[in-house]
C-alpha cells in the first residue's frame, strides 16, 4: 500500500514487512487486472521514483569517482578514462555478443559512445555534480519516456492488461541497462583508480565519493522510524532489479529483534560477480571486464581479503559512515565470499541492538552505554 510518510516527507510503500520484499510491477499489474485505475496510475509513479532515484544515486557517485580520478590524473584525462573504463564493456553489458569497444566522442566532460550495430547512441552528460546516462540525445529520451507514460495510463484506463505489459516490458528494459552501464562504471572506477595508484587509495576513495549522497540521502536517518528505515531500504534494492529474473524482489524475514533482507541475487554487486542472466551478460571479474577484487584486509572490506571492489562500498554506507555519525550502524552486511550465495543486511529493531561483530569487522568499537543516573543523584 501506498501511504505518506512524514518521516521521508513522501509517499512510500508501507506494506507488512514480508511483503515489502514483492515486486512494485506486480502491484501495478493487479490493479489493473481489478480495474483500480486511479490506483494504477499512482503505482505507475512510485515505480518510475523507485528507479529514478537509484539512477541518481549512481549518477552522483559516479561523477564523484571520475572527478577524482580527473582531479589527480588531470582534467584532459577524460576521454581517456572514458575509452578504459566504460567504452570497451558498455556492449557486453547491453547484452551484445563480442561486442567490440564503443566508439568514444568526448565533449568537455561529456561523452558519446556508439556501437557497431546499436541505432541509439549513449550520451554521458554531467549536469552539476552528476552524471546522466541516456540512450540517445537526453531531450529525446525525455519525449520517448513522457510518451511512454501517457501510453500506459491510456492501456491503463482502458483496462488493456497485456498492452500495459507491454508497455511496462519495454521501459524497464531501458531503464535496466542504463542503471547496468552505471553500475557498472562504478567498479570500473574503481579498478582504473586502483590500478593507477594502489588499491589501498580505495579506503580514501569510498569514503570521498560516497559522502556527499550518503549524507543527503540519510540524513533524517536519526529521525527516522525502523519501520520508515527499512521501507527506504528494501525500495532501493527493488530499484536494483534485485532477485530472481531483475524484477525487484527480495526476501524480507521478521525476526523478534530484527529484519533480514536478502538478496538473490542484488542487482549490482551480486549480479555482477554472478552475471546477468537477462542479457547473458558474464561474471564482471572475467573478460571483457576484468574488474577487481581487493587483495588486502581493510576496514572498508570487513577486514576480509578478497572482497569485491564494489561491495566494500556497502561496509562504508552501511556500517562505517553511520557508525562515525550516528554511533551505531545503519545495516549489517553479511558479504558473501561464494558468489553464488544470497548477500544478507540486517536491520535492528532498536537502533543500539546491533552487536558488537556489527562494529569489529570495520575496525570499531562499540560505545559503552552511559549508566543510568542515580537516583540519589541531585543538580547543585
Amino acid at each position: 500500500m501506498l501511504r505518506f510518510s512524514r518521516g521521508l516527507d513522501r509517499i512510500v510503500r508501507q506494506d507488512p514487512p514480508p511483503r515489502l520484499g514483492n515486486p512494485t510491477r506486480h502491484l501495478l499489474v493487479a490493479a489493473v487486472q481489478k480495474g483500480r485505475v486511479e490506483e494504477a496510475a499512482q503505482w505507475v509513479d512510485y515505480l518510475l521514483l523507485e528507479l529514478a532515484n537509484v539512477r541518481s544515486i549512481f549518477g552522483v557517485w559516479d561523477w564523484h569517482m571520475a572527478a577524482y580520478y580527473l582531479n589527480r590524473a588531470g582534467s584532459e584525462a577524460w576521454a581517456r578514462l572514458v575509452r578504459e573504463s566504460m567504452a570497451p564493456r558498455i556492449g557486453t553489458t547491453a547484452g551484445l555478443t563480442d561486442a567490440l569497444p564503443a566508439e568514444v566522442t568526448a565533449e568537455g566532460r561529456d561523452a558519446r559512445l556508439s556501437l557497431p550495430g546499436v541505432p541509439r547512441v549513449f550520451h554521458l552528460a554531467e549536469r552539476g555534480q552528476q552524471y546522466h546516462l541516456t540512450l540517445g540525445h537526453p531531450a529525446a529520451q525525455e519525449v520517448r519516456w513522457t510518451e511512454w507514460r501517457a501510453s500506459v495510463e491510456t492501456a491503463i484506463r482502458a483496462g488493456d492488461s497485456p498492452a500495459v505489459g507491454h508497455l511496462l516490458d519495454a521501459h524497464l528494459a531501458e531503464a535496466r541497462l542504463i542503471h547496468d552501464v552505471l553500475c557498472d562504471w562504478a567498479w570500473a572506477l574503481l579498478t582504473v583508480i586502483a590500478r593507477m595508484w594502489g588499491e589501498p587509495v580505495l579506503g580514501d576513495v569510498l569514503r570521498v565519493t560516497e559522502e556527499p549522497w550518503v549524507t543527503v540521502r540519510y540524513e533524517k536517518i536519526r529521525e527516522l522510524s525502523v519501520a520508515d528505515a527499512l521501507r527506504l531500504t528494501v525500495e532501493g534494492m527493488r530499484g536494483h532489479f534485485s532477485g530472481p529474473g531483475r524484477r525487484g524482489e527480495i526476501s524480507v524475514v521478521e525476526e523478534a529483534d530484527r529484519y533480514v533482507l536478502s538478496f538473490d541475487a542484488c542487482g549490482t554487486g551480486g549480479r555482477m560477480r554472478r552475471g546477468d542472466p537477462v542479457v547473458g551478460s558474464g561474471s564482471r571479474l572475467a573478460a571483457p571486464y576484468n574488474f577487481l577484487n581487493v587483495a588486502g584486509a581493510y576496514d572498508w572490506t570487513w577486514n576480509r581479503k578478497g572482497v569485491c571492489a564494489y561491495c566494500a562500498h556497502c561496509a562504508v554506507v552501511n556500517q562505517i559512515l553511520p557508525i562515525e555519525k550516528l554511533g551505531r550502524p545503519m545495516r549489517m552486511t553479511l558479504y558473501p565470499e561464494n558468489p553464488g550465495d544470497p548477500c544478507r543486511w540486517i536491520i535492528y529493531k532498536n537502533p543500539d541492538g546491533f552487536p558488537d561483530d556489527a562494529f569489529t569487522q570495520v575496525g570499531r568499537k562499540k560505545p559503552v552505554p552511559s549508566p543510568p543516573a542515580s537516583p540519589n543523584h541531585r543538580r547543585s
